[in-house]
This record gives structure tokens, sequence and C-alpha cells, in this order.
């Protein structure tokens, strides 16, 4: 009986662990729990059976003494559970114990909420008995909590007035809505029909936004699509942009003489074609009077922002990075798709740090030298140390089965992918340039893979002079985590992983029972 007491807790943590770690209950941890129910029902079985023997071989006051004493456990047991629940909600202590925190609001959550305060109120219309609203009314009151905003729950049946006017077409369905907003305020309310962090804080953002900054983006020479909602388009860039605060514009450089005075930045996206004499002329007018560039290069682009760039002491290196520190990247040789974990103390990087990594599939990397020696130049993010530089770009369309070697002689280093330059020349501001090997991770298809999107919409608010906005910002759960399924892999580890060291703890106990038993 002992062994199966012993198993079942075993199991009974594994479970609670599991499901804890995991934030859900997942298959691992329902397995558990039968596991834990069979082993620990069996247990009572034989109990029940042992004291049955007992009444029938004793008298009949021991008898019931036993199995007195038996369910005076159970029901302290009982009690004692009851009461440290009682406890801890009295008390209001919360304890996160997931690995990323995910209960715990993100960094940006908290500005959008301490922008907006008391002037934002939240309302919860759902169906009665919705498992959701637990949850919900969870996340709802601890955004409350930090904003000093109010809460409110409503079933939909009672609140038909509301469905009509917010368009609410299901259950567990959060409306925000904000009192006494400014003149230049575009809405006052959002709906949010899938409330987890991440889809309440873009709409948190937008609220706390009222006016808007402007960007201007280089169209006409092959840049990234902003509009495309294809995987290699960039209209998810366009959409994160516009949560956070930013008008976005075109510039059509073909016909671009002058850079408006009311850009905050001017952001390219990787062009494909060399770009006209003027619109080079326009930026480099721009830059010099204290302009924001944004640039995203591609390997074997040669597009004259390179050279732009290599005037501010940027110097973009021909060819394509090699890294062991690599993911596998469809369609191209190993090695080609680095995984950074590198990063320097800059505000394009903060909150980024060995267990926050970015990807860069296919890039380039960057050579640096001060124009001037007030000039603030760093590689901001960077490549592991046995990196190299191969010239040959078509590797990136997939010739080759195996990472190529690097020549005899050639030197690996940490190679710069990210650059942020400050370079204050007299005027009324700052000239700051942020310069990417890469343009992909900016994509469709990679922008919400790891922390790239952190990264690049940390370098635009850098850039735009918005550093107040530079966050972490609450994750928004993807059916595919590519290339390095971090999240999928953690809930592997929380679940079939544990099995291995569980099993080791089974066998120690049993034998260690075995041994004191005998």
């Amino acid at each position: 009986m002992r062994e199966l007491v012993f198993v079942g807790c075993v199991c009974l943590c594994a479970a609670l662990a599991a499901q804890q770690l995991g934030g859900g209950a997942s298959g691992f941890a329902r397995a558990e729990l039968a596991a834990a129910a069979v082993a620990l029902g069996a247990a009572a079985v034989l109990a029940l059976r042992r004291v049955r023997h007992r009444r029938v071989a004793a008298s009949g006051a021991h008898a019931s003494t036993a199995v007195a004493d038996a369910l005076l456990a159970l029901v302290a047991a009982a009690w004692l559970g009851a009461l440290a629940t009682s406890a801890a909600e009295l008390s209001g202590a919360r304890a996160d114990l997931t690995f990323e925190r995910r209960y715990e609001l993100a960094d940006a959550t908290r500005h959008a909420l301490a922008a907006l305060g008391a002037d934002l109120s939240m309302t919860v219309y759902a169906d009665p008995g919705d498992p959701r609203i637990r949850r919900t009314r969870m996340l709802l009151e601890e955004m409350a909590r930090v904003a000093g905003a109010r809460v409110e729950e409503r079933a939909l049946d009672d609140a038909l007035e509301d469905v009509d006017r917010f368009g609410i077409a299901r259950s567990n369905a959060v409306v925000l809505e904000r009192a006494n907003a400014p003149r230049a305020q575009r809405h006052t309310w959002e709906l949010v029909e899938q409330p987890t962090e991440g889809p309440l804080f873009e709409a948190l953002a937008r609220l706390a936004n009222a006016e808007a900054t402007h960007l201007y983006a280089l169209v006409g020479e092959g840049e990234g699509d902003l509009a495309s909602t294809e995987p290699g388009g960039f209209s998810g860039l366009a959409e994160a942009l516009a949560t956070e605060g930013y008008d976005l514009r075109v510039l059509p450089s073909a016909f671009a003489r002058d850079v408006p005075d009311d850009a905050a930045a001017v952001l390219a996206i990787a062009p494909e074609r060399a770009l006209a004499p003027a619109a080079l002329a326009a930026l480099r007018a721009y830059l010099a009077r204290g302009g924001r560039l944004v640039a995203w290069l591609e390997p074997g682009a040669a597009t004259g922002l390179d050279a732009l760039l290599a005037e501010w002491g940027i110097a973009a290196l021909d060819g394509v990075v090699v890294d062991p520190a690599s993911a596998d990247l469809e369609g191209a040789a190993p090695g080609l798709a680095p995984v950074a974990f590198h990063y320097a103390e800059h505000p394009v990087t903060r909150g980024l740090d060995r267990n926050r990594v970015t990807f860069f599939p296919g890039a380039r990397a960057f050579a640096l030298r001060k124009p001037d020696v007030d000039d603030r130049l760093a590689a901001v993010v960077t490549t592991s140390g046995d990196a190299w530089v191969a010239p040959d770009v078509s590797l990136l369309r997939g010739r080759g089965t195996r990472a190529p070697a690097p020549p005899p002689g050639t030197r690996t280093d940490y190679l710069p992918l990210v650059v942020a330059g400050e370079y204050a020349r007299g005027g009324a501001r700052a000239t700051r340039i942020v310069a990417f090997g890469d343009a992909d991770l900016a994509s469709n298809r990679y922008l919400r893979a790891l922390y790239d999107l952190d990264l690049v919409m940390n370098a635009v608010h850098w850039a735009a002079q918005r550093e107040a906005a530079i966050a972490l910002r609450p994750k928004i759960a993807a059916t595919i985590q590519f290339p390095v399924p971090i999240q999928n892999s953690l809930r592997a580890f929380y679940g079939v992983g544990m099995l291995v060291p569980q099993l080791l703890l089974v066998a120690g106990g049993l034998v260690w029972l075995r041994r004191r038993g005998a």
C-alpha cells in the first residue's frame, strides 16, 4: 500500500507541475492525473480491505477506532486544504511559476495601462457558465490594479444594445473604452474577441496613442511590400507600427526630391534595385540635418543604400553570414540562418538576453568605423564567435547540402548583424541610423518568431526618439514557432521530458521503501 501511495503522490506532483509550468492541462498532465487516481484508488481499496480484516480479527471497538482515525485524517486533510486556499485568496498573494512568467504583465502592457490610467474601463461580455471567464477576469483584474481602471462583467443576453453597438459576435469578448479622450483620438473603444494579453495590449496601445507619429517608407525600387499579406510581405510590420502609434506614409524614391520635415524616421526595407540619385541625395540631406533612418539590407543587393551607410561608418560586407549557431532554413545550406543571442547594452536591445533570441534567415554583416571620434556607433546584435562571411550568396538558393567550411586562413568572429549609430554634428537634433543585415526577420513569415518583433519595433522607437515606448511585448500564441520552437520545446520538456527523472524517482523510492520494510 505504501508503494502505491508513493507512486500516486509522485504522479500527482508531476501532473500539477506540468500543468502549472505549461500553463494548461496538457495530455501528459491528464495521463499523470489518471495514473495518480489509479494508484491512490488502489491504495484506498487495500486500506479498506486491511481495515476489514482488522475488524474481523479484533474487537469492534478497535475496528471502530481505526475507521474513525482514518476518517478523521481525511477530514483534517480536506480542512487544511480549504484553509490554505482561503488564506491565499484573502491575502491576494499570487505566484507565477511558469518559465516565461506568462501570467505577469509585460512591460509594454504596463506602459499602455499607465498611459490610460483611470480613464480606462474594461467590460467582458459572456454567456453564463462560459469556463473561459475565470481566466479572462483574472487578467483584467490585474490590468485594472495596475491602471486603476474599472472592470465589469455583463451577460450577452442582458446587453443586446452593446452587442449591436460594438459588433460582439462571441462569448468572452472584451470591450476597452477610454473616457476623456483627447480630440485627436481616432477611436475611443476597442473590441477584443480573444482576450489574451497579446491582443489586449495591441488594443490598449491603439487607445493610448492619440496622436500619430509620421514614418515614411521608401517605395518604387522593389522594397518590401507593406500591404502584402503573403508570407514574404510586410503587412504585419505595418500593422504593428500602426498599433504603436505610427502613421505610415509612402515616399516614392523615383520622385523624391526631399524628405518631409514631419518625418520622424524613414524606413528602407531591402530595395532590390539601385535608388535614383535624387532619392539618395534627398536621404543624404535629410540625415545631414538630423534625420533618422532604419534600413534593412539583403545579401547581394547593391542599391546605393550601402554606399550611403558607409558615409556614416556602417560598411555592409559583401556575401552571406555563415554561423554554426543557426536554425535550419528550408531550401538553403545549413548555417545560413543565424540565431542571435549576443546583445550589446543599448535601448534597441532593452530586455533581450541570452534566453530571448532573435532570428536572421539569410543575413549580411557590417564593419564599423566611426567617422568622428564623438559619434556613437555600436554593434547591438552579433553572431556567435564562430561566424564568417561566405562570398557566394547563391548558397541562399539551396545549393549544397551541408554548411560550407571557411577557407583556410579565414578568421571567425562575432559579426555585427544590427548596428545603431547616433551622430551629433551641431544641429538641432542628432542623426540616428539603425541598419539590419536582413529584411526577412521583419516579414510576415518571421516577424513574430522568437523576439524579432521586439527587436524591430525597439529599433524604430529608438530611431524615432520614442525611447519611452521601448519594452518587451506580450507574446501572441502562434500555431508554429519557426525556426526554433522554444515554447513548444519547453512544453515537451514539461511533459514527456519529465518522465525519465520521474521514473528514476519512483524506482528509487520503491527500493527505499522495500528495504525499509524489510
